[in-house]
């Protein structure tokens, strides 16, 4: 099957490549028009990549997408995945990708390859911009103005030899106007046609220059409304009106009337009863009404939670270049960004335990609840400051030779103040030296000052709680709650982190000697860069009273040496028939770091490029690259906050088959033949303890652009890569579909991570861990002996990988007289082969094609179109297609009584096709106010086609399972937008 399927693919690619292929995905090296100019790829100013496919996309093409930002553009771009740090909608669940966890701000990274946002290196004018999230593990495009880009470069190849760390899947250089003649304003707006996300966008952009220099300003302000899952296919939760599971009666066992369970409260547990509405006082067990099926109440875990969060940014940015005497030129530039943010993030859910000091305790029942604290919707607000500066010196020496030293700084200040349930302690102690009970805890104990006298002996719980005088907390009561209880109950987190990055690099480059072939051209220099991070932390909701605590500052010192020379043996002047042009290319760099761990790497390119005639290039390239570790991800030290360092254990959080002999059970819940054991997670850093991931590649390629054809463009490049020691790590969003893999097979690629059943020494050792903050979720306290599992989420260089594929482009335009004219377009990537050996030495197992909630590729991605102009008009129809994938183990499907259980036949992901469409017209005929003007249309998916249906049971937030896969496909569905330029 899975031949047929790869046979069908390659059929549709090559029928693509007859049809279309971009101006705006073009597979090519840029123009050169300014010597000065420096193509991504290579230190020679001037020179084109050669051997590497480098795809270019102008300020036009830009345009031509009707994209608002750069991170929906990459989005699209098909040798860019989507799975890995963030999408517009991806604001909820896995510890990476949510901006309640690692993320924190929502941000958007670039994934070339799938091989995530870590191997894929980011610039901006060439030069390092500070990293994002409290791990450093992502640059976030979205804090790019669109109005301040030239032009982007994507660079499909490893980079190392040129750039150093992190060039393993290719590269993204976002290159700044430096020039523009006049002020030039554009106003945006748009929605999104199923409600929410209106946008509203607007930039001017100025420049003058003269006879020795120019100077651009600019200013965009971009502003995005919320969209609820409620305004989309979301259902509640409820999957089954496409063959999916009822989540919410499965796994949101709460209700704004509270339940009372049989056993243990949790989000599955068995009902027994649930509390009728009203005040909740004087209850007995004849007031309850008894549960059917042992289900109760449930409710929305998708109710006031956004999908796309309130956005809005404004960014400032310059440059200058001036000419001063005849050698010596002098630039820089400056961009400074602000971004803020608002999530609507749910209601907070409270599984507990009522103790009999409440005076609404109902004597005859467990009293363990679950109930939806509904008085308040949650919210999570973030922010971004991020600013850029750049200054150098270019220095003509002698012949074509420059000098240049440039030295550049960025900042990412990030900002997330969270509100969230008190239902957890970790800085308060009793007597005893255990943890103090939680704000909610406390809150439902009923005791204070003036009652605690009525205990005999209390507990050193009781007497701690007691001493706060809190306000008592009745869960069953559905009346609105207090001012004094909800502040008792909902908690905030204020987390601060800042990012810099300051790079100084000396670099020399220019003609050695002319060859018949053309000029022997070197370049060669040193770089040094210093990368720090920190972070501090003001929170309440793991506390009972305000807690500041600063993370431990991270800091790298990267030093770097580097040549490059390119060798033409044959070009225009000595070509002979069949060899019009012969080069090659040679590249090295050695980089070595100081930090928590120190490294060294040298890494070499070479590349060649062959023509036997005009218009027919054959290139290919071999080279090494390496991903070194990030900063914080060898940083251990305590961080108490969502996607940081930490370990806690959980009761009902992890599920097994009820029949394994793989893990011991803890009894607390069940459901669907699934049930819990007590795991310990231990997250965050690893630790001074990890190396560089290490790659090599080769690419070979061919394009072709016939002279007697001049609106044909033909492209096709084929890729190779293969990664030793790759950096992974077990995250929230991920762990589900691991640990169910791992007990459908008895094995897993993580499998050295996971330990169960474990020695009590072990786990000891690990609540004595200055990280240790206890119990996360309900359930009652675990001692050594009583935890099953320990999952160490933590950064290791597990896994090999090999990868394999093609890049194909082609370009045809013409003119067809009256009718106007034409270009037929496409672009497209196809993955031929993705191997992963999970372990060293256990063999590669195929993983192209098969979903998994880590992030596999898919097989083929391609965007291909149409595109008309005639006079003052012009349109362009798009599609965008995702092939087809298949769930093999570790989704959902409901069993015979609709209980949730893991597929045991593969289930079909469809493929996905969408389109969009672009009319325009130029109003300068219209004369006047409208002389060089022009109004563009865009719509994006105008089909308004829904993303596959896919029921992973990825429980992300709430128990809020999601209906699509958000690594392949959005669910903001179609989106309408107007914008007009004008030029002044």
């Amino acid at each position: 099957m899975k031949i047929q399927v790869r046979a069908m693919a390659c059929a549709t690619v090559s029928l693509a490549a007859m049809l279309a292929a971009a101006p705006a995905w073009s597979q090519e090296t840029a123009s050169i028009e300014d010597e000065l100019i420096v193509v991504t790829g290579t230190n020679i100013r001037g020179a084109e990549v050669i051997g590497s496919a480098v795809q270019s996309l102008t300020a036009e093409d830009l345009a031509k997408t009707g994209k608002a930002t750069i991170a929906e553009l990459m989005r699209e771009l098909p040798v860019n995945f989507a799975g890995g740090a963030a999408k517009s909608d991806g604001n909820r669940g896995g510890q990476d990708t949510s901006s309640g966890g690692s993320n924190m701000t929502g941000g958007s990274g670039v994934n070339l390859r799938g091989l995530g946002a870590l191997s894929t290196l980011v610039l901006v004018n060439g030069r390092r911009v500070a990293v994002s999230g409290q791990f450093g593990d992502y640059v976030d495009i979205s804090n790019i103005p669109v109005a301040a880009i030239e032009r982007i470069e994507i660079l499909q190849d490893g980079a190392s030899a040129v750039y150093g760390s992190d060039a393993v899947g290719g590269v993204v250089n976002i290159i700044l106007k430096r020039k523009v003649d006049g002020l030039h304003a554009v106003g945006r707006i748009g929605t999104a046609t199923e409600g929410g996300g209106f946008e509203y966008q607007g930039s001017l952009v100025w420049g003058t220059g003269w006879d020795s220099g120019n100077v651009v300003l600019g200013y965009e302000y971009n502003k995005q409304e919320n969209v609820l899952a409620s305004q989309r296919n979301f259902n509640g939760g409820d999957f089954s009106d496409r063959g999916g599971v009822n989540w919410p009666r499965y796994t949101s066992r709460a209700g704004t009337a509270a339940n009372i369970f049989t056993g243990g409260a949790s989000s599955n547990g068995t009902v027994a009863y649930t509390v009728p509405v009203g005040p909740g006082t004087g209850l007995t067990v004849g007031s309850l009404t008894p549960a059917t099926g042992g289900f109760g109440n449930s409710y929305d875990p998708w109710e006031s939670f956004d999908i796309l969060p309130e956005m809005q940014r404004h960014s400032l940015f310059m440059s200058f270049d001036q000419q001063i005497g005849d050698r010596l030129e002098v630039y820089g530039d400056a961009r400074y960004t602000h971004r803020k943010g608002s999530y609507n993030t749910g209601y907070g859910v409270s599984y507990n335990s009522l103790p009999a000091t409440n005076p609404n305790y109902i004597t005859g029942v467990t009293n363990n609840f679950g109930v939806v604290i509904d008085d308040l919707s949650l919210h999570r607000d973030v922010a971004v400051k991020s600013l850029a500066l750049e200054g150098g010196v270019r220095y003509e020496m002698f012949g074509d030779w420059i000098a240049d030293a440039t030295v550049s700084y960025s900042r990412e200040k990030q900002f997330r103040k969270s509100q969230a349930l008190r239902d957890s302690n970790v800085m308060e102690y009793l007597p005893s030296g255990a943890f103090a009970p939680s704000s909610l805890v406390c809150s439902l104990m009923g005791l204070n000052s003036s009652n605690i006298g009525a205990i005999a002996v209390p507990t050193q719980a009781q007497t701690y709680c007691a001493g706060l005088n809190y306000e008592t907390f009745n869960p069953y009561s559905s009346e609105p709650l207090s001012t004094a209880v909800l502040n008792q109950l909902i908690g905030y987190e204020d987390l601060t982190f800042k990012s810099d990055v300051i790079q100084t690099t000396l670099k020399a480059d220019g003609t050695l000697i002319d060859l018949p072939g053309g000029p022997l051209r070197l370049a060669g220099g040193v770089d040094y860069r210093e990368e720090k991070i920190n972070g501090v932390l003001d929170f309440n909701y793991r506390s009972i009273n305000p807690h500041v605590v600063p993370y431990g500052t991270t800091k790298q010192k990267i030093f770097s040496l580097f040549g490059e020379v390119s060798l033409p043996i044959f070009g225009e002047e000595n070509a002979v028939p069949g060899i019009r042009a012969l080069e090659f290319s040679a590249a090295v760099r050695h980089e070595s770091s100081k930090g928590l761990k120190d490294f060294k790497t040298t890494d070499p390119k070479f590349g060649f490029r062959y023509a036997p005639v005009e218009g027919f290039n054959i290139r290919g390239s071999w080279g090494t690259s390496f991903h070194a570790p990030p900063m914080r991800f060898q940083y251990d030290g305590p961080q108490p906050v969502g996607g940081g360092n930490a370990i806690f254990y959980g009761n009902g959080l992890y599920f097994a088959p009820c029949d394994t002999t793989l893990v011991e059970l803890n009894g607390f819940s069940s459901s669907g033949g699934n049930c819990s054991f007590t795991g310990m997670v231990v997250s965050g850093g690893a630790g001074p303890t990890l190396k560089p991931e290490t790659a090599t590649t080769w690419t070979l390629g061919l394009d072709v652009a016939p002279p007697t054809m001049p609106g044909l463009r033909i492209g096709l490049n084929y890729f190779n890569i293969k990664i030793a020691n790759r950096l992974v790590r077990i995250t929230g969003g991920t762990l589900s579909g691991i640990l169910a893999n791992y007990f459908a097979t008895g094995t897993s690629p993580y499998i050295n991570n996971l330990i169960f059943n474990p020695d009590d020494a072990l786990v000891q050792s690990l609540m004595d861990d200055p990280r240790f903050i206890g119990l996360s979720g309900a359930g009652p306290t675990r001692t050594a002996s009583q935890i099953q599992g320990i999952i160490y989420a933590t950064q290791t260089n597990l896994a090999n990988l090999k990868m394999q594929g093609f890049d194909l482009s082609l370009n045809y335009a013409f003119d067809a007289g009256s009718l106007g004219e034409f270009e037929l377009f496409g672009n497209g990537t196809l993955i031929t082969g993705y191997e992963i050996e999970g372990v060293p030495g256990a063999g590669y197992i195929d993983k192209l094609g098969l979903y998994e909630s880590t992030g596999n590729p898919v097989e083929f991605k391609s965007r291909q179109g149409i595109a008309w102009s005639k006079g003052a008009f012009n349109a362009v129809l798009s599609a965008n297609y995702t092939s087809g994938y298949e769930c093999v183990s570790g989704c959902y499907v409901p069993s015979a009584t609709g209980a949730p259980i893991t597929n045991t036949s593969p289930v079909k992901i469809d493929s996905w096709l969408t389109f969009d469409l672009q009319l325009g017209v130029d109003l300068t005929g219209l004369g006047g106010a409208f002389r060089d003007a022009g109004l563009t249309f865009n719509a994006l998916n105008v089909f308004n086609q829904d993303p596959p249906f896919i029921d992973t049971g990825r429980v992300v937030t709430n128990n809020a399972a999601e209906p699509y896969d958000q690594a392949n496909a959005t669910i903001i569905g179609r989106t309408v937008s107007l914008t007009l330029r004008k030029r002044f």
